[in-house]
């Protein structure tokens, strides 16, 4: 809200345009000619307008063009938004509401700017434009140096040496737009080791400050109090000395690499922004996302001071290509987007069906060649570049032309040229949430009337290319699911040996004590009889009655510890008589024991054993 100047010290229209071509030499002139009541003042260097004056009903309204500085301007007492035109770097007033000195400083600013090209680090020198028709082409704007007055204040005798020879070295020759930040790095340098003890304390405020812009007591004050932050105390001071300690550091003045001075910012971040003056924050915030940047700083950090956008960034990514991700993961990012995912009663009941739904439809429309319609770029995010001035609304001295470009995620990255960030990433479509809702809202119904789910409800207008690949989107759902029960109904053989195994256990456990021997006995001579029939009567490698036995039993599979019980016979003993006698054919053993100690044939021998030695 506005605060009202005290009666007296405010300034009308006629004492405006008075001010203004004493001030700069420039005249109002009407906006239309012959016009009593908008008048417009132009650049003399693009005749571009940078202040509009409108008089009527018992007010004058003052618009004017403030730049990357407006929005704070605004939050002054007596400003407000631009009434007469609607842009973010306008500001306006009323001039009787207004006081005289904030209404000089804000003109001032205008014309500076306007002088300047739009750029924004800003002198705070005076500017005095000479008309055209009253010089010659000689002359030209140009900043008025120090007068002798602030001269001599600078050089008392309270001025130290170190301080009195930065202040000597600041280039006058070079125009403010582009030498302000230079000259900033170069007494920064000077005075990165420097430190003071002054007693007494003088406040500052100043737009973009600088070291020029501060007399003797101001700079003892700020030197002061940056000795006691360079020893971890931090103590409240004016805000324009805490964003010149903070340019300091964005140039890498008192540090010992870009790693040290980005830890330096954080320091300060924590233990003064957000204990003193939060209100800086939101530069600080952005400039840390530059620094980082600029002075290629770990991958890790990057990553962390750019968390919320790769997060921003993964959802136009999971939107934009879903085929890398799960159902689930798409189905999360349309419950953030819209309100028709959570608010849907139908979704919410079903909503192991339409997360699987919404995926195979999505499919379909983001396919443009199928549907004849681009439909992520044209109604959710569109990949765009967007041109950024690196550490914007700072005091910066640009020392590299040459910065590494960062691909800070799968959607976003940074190139860096002439100052500048090109900034390629996916920006949001206007009627994002509309559009995606009214896509969901057609699923919705289309899904009710195809599943019979709910009451069918009222179709919105959408493009008829979206109706096309929900319905190509269902189907296909429909198709999968079917191959998906096929696919299901299997035999698992592995599970029948068990079966059988348990089905074996519960019969014996059934049996009496003489049924179970009679069993074993009918089982052995069956045994018997079979090894008799399949075990050939003459062989070649001296195999004697037991060892055929055996060695038949083990290829067949079948029991043979009843046999050698009854025959006084040892397994170990018959293995190893079996392994030597046919040694010399097979160069190697033929019978093994196995993980649970039992004979076994080595399978590699199986086929060979069966061919010498089993009938058929």
């Amino acid at each position: 809200m506005s605060v009202r100047a005290k009666k007296g010290d405010k300034m009308d229209s006629n004492q405006l345009f008075k001010y203004v071509y004493a001030k700069y030499g420039l005249k109002f002139k009407p906006a239309v000619p012959g016009s009593t009541s908008v008048y417009v003042l132009m650049s003399p260097v693009d005749s571009g307008y940078f202040a509009i004056l409108s008089r009527g009903q018992g007010q004058s309204i003052l618009d004017l063009k403030c730049g990357a500085m407006a929005a704070l301007i605004r939050d002054l007492p007596g400003f407000t938004d631009p009434m007469k035109i609607k842009a973010a770097d306008w500001v306006g007033t009323i001039l009787e509401k207004v006081s005289e000195d904030s209404l000089k400083k804000a003109l001032d600013f205008a014309f500076k700017l306007a002088m300047n090209g739009d750029e924004v680090n800003i002198a705070q020198n005076q500017y005095f434009y000479i008309a055209p028709d009253k010089v010659d082409d000689r002359y030209q704007a140009q900043a008025i140096k120090p007068s002798e007055n602030l001269r001599k204040k600078h050089n008392n005798s309270l001025v130290p040496d170190r301080i009195r020879k930065m202040l000597e070295v600041y280039d006058y020759s070079i125009l403010p737009s582009r030498g302000r930040a230079k000259n900033f790095y170069q007494q920064a340098r000077m005075m990165a080791d420097y430190d003071d003890d002054y007693p007494e304390f003088f406040a500052f405020k100043r737009f973009y400050p600088t070291y020029h812009d501060m007399n003797t007591g101001q700079l003892r004050s700020y030197f002061t109090w940056r000795s006691k932050i360079r020893q971890h105390v931090f103590e409240k001071t004016s805000t324009s000395y805490a964003f010149v300690y903070i340019y300091e550091l964005l140039n890498n003045i008192g540090v010992d690499d870009a790693q040290d001075g980005y830890e330096k910012l954080l320091e300060f971040e924590e233990k003064y922004v957000r204990q003193f003056d939060i209100s800086i924050d939101v530069y600080l915030q952005d400039w840390l996302k530059d620094y980082v940047l600029y002075y290629d700083l770990d991958e890790k950090i990057i990553k962390q001071r750019f968390a919320s956008e790769i997060k921003r960034d993964h959802d136009y990514e999971v939107l934009h290509h879903p085929e890398k991700f799960t159902a689930q993961e798409l189905a999360a990012v349309f419950a953030k987007k819209t309100t028709y995912w959570n608010s849907s009663k139908v979704i919410n009941k079903n909503e192991k069906l339409f997360v699987q739904l919404l995926r195979y439809v999505w499919l379909e429309l983001l396919d443009a060649k199928k549907y004849g319609i681009a439909y992520y770029s044209a109604f959710v995010g569109k990949p765009d570049i967007i041109e950024k001035p690196i550490f914007v609304g700072s005091v910066f001295y640009l020392r590299k032309q040459q910065v590494a470009d960062h691909q800070i995620d799968a959607v976003r990255k940074y190139h860096f040229y002439q100052g500048k960030w090109q900034i390629h990433c996916d920006q949001q479509i206007s009627r994002q949430r509309v559009n995606l809702n009214n896509f969901l809202h057609e699923l919705d119904r289309v899904a009710r009337t195809e599943f019979k789910l709910g009451r069918s409800i009222k179709p919105r207008f959408i493009d008829q290319a979206v109706l096309k690949a929900i319905n190509a989107g269902i189907a296909e759902y429909r198709i999968q699911e079917k191959k998906a029960q096929i696919d299901q109904i299997k035999i698992d053989f592995s599970d029948l040996d068990q079966i059988r195994a348990n089905a074996s256990k519960t019969r014996d456990s059934l049996l009496t004590d003489e049924e179970k021997q009679l069993e074993q006995a009918e089982a052995q001579e069956e045994v018997e009889k079979q090894a008799d029939e399949t075990v050939k009567v003459d062989n070649d490698y001296g195999l004697d009655e037991n060892e055929m036995f055996f060695l038949t039993a083990l290829l067949m599979q079948q029991p043979w510890q009843t046999y050698l019980k009854q025959h006084h016979l040892m397994a170990s003993i018959l293995m190893d008589n079996i392994n030597e006698k046919l040694f010399d054919e097979f160069g190697d053993v033929v019978l093994e024991n196995n993980e649970q100690d039992q004979p076994q044939v080595i399978t590699d021998y199986v086929d060979d054993l069966k061919d010498m030695f089993l009938k058929g």
